[in-house]
């Protein structure tokens, strides 16, 4: 192996851990494997991440509930059982060799829910706009009726005024008429 044992190990870290068996487990598959150069040892990696992770889901679930709620919240939107009745991508997992089946059906449910999540969240963005617009044709309704109500009050103030004026006139007319008799 022409690679420098601290450069390998500062790759493996961010992966796998400094002190965890995956990583003891994958120096031995790189000694094994004998690798160039770095880019090498990136499929040898995500083997051993991916079973490390595979054993870790399955010693973690296999204490649990097939029904328990799973999630942050515990907020009973899907459980273990519905993530493993999900249906999953057959042909990928038939292709490999098992090591990734429960993980590649869990991430896709989880992907799942999230475009479920993500298409609400589009849905409630439409409801909140076509919202406002009916708002805002409301506001500009009431705005006109307002308008058109100044404009017949202040019509009609005009009109008044004018009558008054007249009156006032013919008051002041009729006056010099009995004035002048």
């Amino acid at each position: 192996m022409n690679l420098n044992a601290t450069e390998v190990n500062n790759y493996l870290r961010p992966f796998l851990g400094r002190y965890d068996d995956s990583f003891q487990e994958a120096w031995v598959d790189i000694l094994e494997c004998n690798p160039q150069t770095i880019e090498e040892i990136t499929p040898i990696v995500r083997k051993v991440r991916n079973k490390a992770i595979k054993q870790y889901m399955n010693k973690k679930y296999r204490e649990q509930s097939l029904y328990k709620p799973i999630g942050k919240n515990r907020d009973e939107k899907f459980t273990l059982e519905s993530i493993l009745e999900s249906p999953g991508n057959e042909d990928t997992e038939g292709k490999e060799n098992g090591d990734n089946s429960l993980y590649k059906k869990i991430i896709d449910f989880l992907m799942g829910e999230y475009f479920n999540q993500k298409n609400e969240n589009l849905e409630l963005k439409r409801r909140d706009i076509d919202l406002k617009a009916e708002r805002l044709r409301l506001r500009g309704e009431w705005l006109k009726f307002k308008r058109d109500r100044f404009e017949s009050w202040k019509k009609l103030m005009e009109d008044k005024g004018k009558q008054k004026e007249k009156q006032f006139k013919l008051e002041v007319q009729l006056q010099r008429e009995r004035l002048e008799f």
